[in-house]
C-alpha cells in the first residue's frame, strides 16, 4: 500500500468511527440503559448456551463512549463467574487484574479508561479464560471490527490465539455491519461470537 493509499485508508477508518460515535452520544440515557439490560441478558444466554461453563471471563469497564458493560460485570460475579479486567501497560500492552464489586479503580495513565487495582496477570491467565468479551465500534459479518483505534487488542489477541478462549465482541445491533462497511487490513484478526441486544451471532471459521 503506498503513501496516498494508506492516508485515504486511514482517513476512511476515522470517518467511520467519527459517525459510529456520534450515534452513540446521540441515545438517551434511559435508551443505553435499556440497551444495557438487553445486552447483558444475551451475553449472559451465550454462556448458558455454550459447550463448556464460563468459571473465568475476561471482560472491560465500558466508558462513556462504548455500551454499558456495569450490568454485565455484576451479572457474572453474581452467577459465580470469575471476572478479569484490563489493564493499560507500556508497549501498548496489557495486563489483567481481577475485578468484583467494590474493587478499587483508579484512572490510566495511558489511555482514557478506568482500571482495577490489584495483581496483574499476564495472556498466560487465558490458558484457563472461557471468554473474552471485548469492545468494538463496529463488526462486519465476518467478525473483523474497528475499535477505537488505540491497538492494545491488536497486540492482545495474537497473544492468545492459541488457546481456546472465545472472543466475543459488544455492539449494539446497528453497529453489526455488512462486510465492506469499514476498511480492514491483513493483520485484522475476526472476531469468534458478535453479541448484540437483540442476539448473539457466531461467525463462521474461514
Amino acid at each position: 500500500m503506498n503513501a496516498a493509499n494508506t492516508a485515504g485508508f486511514g482517513a476512511e477508518k476515522k470517518s467511520r468511527r467519527a459517525h459510529a460515535r456520534a450515534a452513540r452520544r446521540a441515545l438517551s440515557p434511559s435508551t443505553r440503559d435499556l440497551l444495557a439490560q438487553k445486552l447483558a441478558a444475551q451475553a449472559m444466554k451465550y454462556l448458558a448456551e455454550s459447550t463448556d461453563t464460563a468459571m473465568r471471563v475476561g471482560a472491560y469497564l465500558s466508558t462513556a463512549e462504548e455500551p454499558d458493560t456495569s450490568v454485565l460485570l455484576t451479572a457474572l460475579v453474581d452467577a459465580g463467574i470469575e471476572v478479569y479486567l484490563p489493564v493499560c501497560q507500556p508497549q501498548y500492552q496489557l495486563g489483567w487484574v481481577r475485578w468484583s464489586p467494590g474493587v478499587e479503580l483508579r484512572r490510566s495513565a495511558l489511555a482514557p479508561v478506568d482500571e482495577p487495582v490489584g495483581v496483574r496477570h499476564d495472556a498466560r491467565l487465558f490458558e484457563q479464560v472461557h471468554t473474552l468479551f471485548i469492545p468494538a465500534l463496529l463488526v462486519d459479518q465476518q467478525g473483523l471490527r474497528l475499535g477505537q483505534g488505540g491497538g492494545y487488542y491488536d497486540r492482545f489477541l495474537p497473544l492468545i490465539e492459541q488457546q481456546a478462549t472465545r472472543v466475543v465482541a459488544l455492539v449494539y445491533a446497528s453497529e453489526f455491519v455488512p462486510t465492506g462497511d469499514f476498511p480492514v487490513e491483513a493483520h485484522d484478526r475476526p472476531v469468534d461470537v458478535v453479541i448484540t441486544e437483540q442476539q448473539f451471532h457466531t461467525i463462521d471459521p474461514r
